[in-house]
C-alpha cells in the first residue's frame, strides 16, 4: 500500500514541513511555529541566490532557534519557511521550485538527494483515501502537518468510528457530506485543540524523550490506574495525554468518544 500523491504539497491548503522538524520542540504551539517560520522566512528572503551566503544564513538561524529540539533524532531545518505571500504553505526555501531554478537544498541539515527521496511513513501506510480524508479536513500548514504524520491516529480515529457505526467508515463518504467532514475536521483537530495534556501534547504522542534525546515508547500502566484496557486509548496516547490517575485517563477517553459520536451523528443527519 503506497500513497499515489505527494503527502508534503498536496494542495488545497496543505502543507506539511514535519520531516524537516517543524513540530520538534516543546513548545511546537501554532503561534510559536508560526514565529519561528516567519523569522526564518524574513531572513532567507534577504539572501542571494549564492550556496556561500545561504551557508552563513543557515548557520546563524540555527544558532538562534528558540530552543533545542525535543528529539535529537529529527532533525531541525532551517531552511523551512513560507513559501507563498500570504504565510498559507509551509515548505523548504532552498527548494528550486521556490527558488526559480538553484537548488540550495545542500545549504540545510539534509543533502538535497536525501529530500528528494524522502517519504515519511505515512507513504507507505496510510490509503489513498485515508490521505485525502486528512488533505481536505485539515486544509491548513498546521494542522495536516500534525494529522498527517500521525498514521495511528488517523487509523484509530477512523476505527473508532466504524464501530460507533458497526460498519465501515469510507473516507470517500465522510468527503461527500459537508456536516460530517467538518466533524471530521473537529476530531482530528484535537492534535492542537485537546485541553489538559500538560508538556506531553508533542507531535510524538506516544513517545517519551529518553536521557539521550531519543523517542521511546509510552504505553497506559492499566494495573497501576486500576482500569481495562479501552478501544480509544490508542488515541488518547497519540494526542499526548500521560495519564496519572483513572479520572484523566476517563476524560480523555470521553473526549474521544465524544467526537466520534459527533461524526457518527453528522453521518446519520
Amino acid at each position: 500500500m503506497t500513497v499515489s500523491f505527494h503527502l508534503c504539497q498536496p494542495g488545497g491548503g496543505a502543507s506539511c514541513g514535519a520531516c524537516c522538524g517543524l513540530y520538534n520542540f516543546r513548545d511546537h504551539s501554532r503561534l510559536a511555529v508560526a514565529e519561528q517560520l516567519s523569522m526564518q522566512t524574513e531572513r532567507l528572503r534577504r539572501v542571494p541566490w549564492e550556496a556561500s551566503a545561504w551557508h552563513e544564513a543557515a548557520r546563524e538561524l540555527l544558532a538562534a532557534r528558540r530552543a533545542e529540539p525535543m528529539f535529537s533524532a529529527v532533525r531541525v531545518c532551517p531552511l523551512l519557511g513560507f513559501v507563498d505571500n500570504e504565510r498559507k504553505q509551509v515548505g523548504c526555501l532552498a527548494h528550486p521550485l521556490v527558488t526559480g531554478g538553484t537548488d540550495l537544498r545542500d545549504c540545510g541539515v539534509y543533502r538535497s538527494s536525501v529530500c528528494e527521496t524522502f517519504t515519511c511513513p505515512s507513504f507507505g501506510w496510510l490509503t489513498d483515501a485515508q490521505a485525502k480524508l486528512v488533505q481536505v479536513a485539515c486544509a491548513d500548514w498546521y494542522l495536516y502537518g500534525l494529522v498527517i504524520t500521525d498514521v495511528e491516529f488517523v487509523r484509530g480515529c477512523l476505527r473508532l468510528l466504524e464501530w460507533e457505526l458497526a460498519g465501515p467508515a469510507r473516507p470517500e463518504v465522510l468527503m461527500e457530506q459537508p456536516e460530517a467532514l467538518a466533524a471530521i475536521r473537529r476530531m482530528f483537530a484535537l492534535k492542537e485543540t485537546a485541553p489538559r495534556r500538560g508538556t506531553n501534547a508533542t507531535v510524538f504522542g506516544r513517545f517519551n524523550r529518553d536521557a539521550d534525546g531519543e523517542p521511546v515508547p509510552r504505553t497506559v500502566d492499566y494495573v497501576k490506574l486500576g482500569v481495562r484496557a479501552s478501544p480509544e486509548d490508542d488515541v488518547v496516547l497519540c494526542l499526548g495525554y500521560a495519564p496519572k490517575d483513572a479520572t484523566e485517563l476517563m476524560g480523555a477517553r470521553e473526549l474521544v468518544r465524544s467526537h466520534v459520536k459527533a461524526v457518527a451523528r453528522a453521518l446519520a443527519a
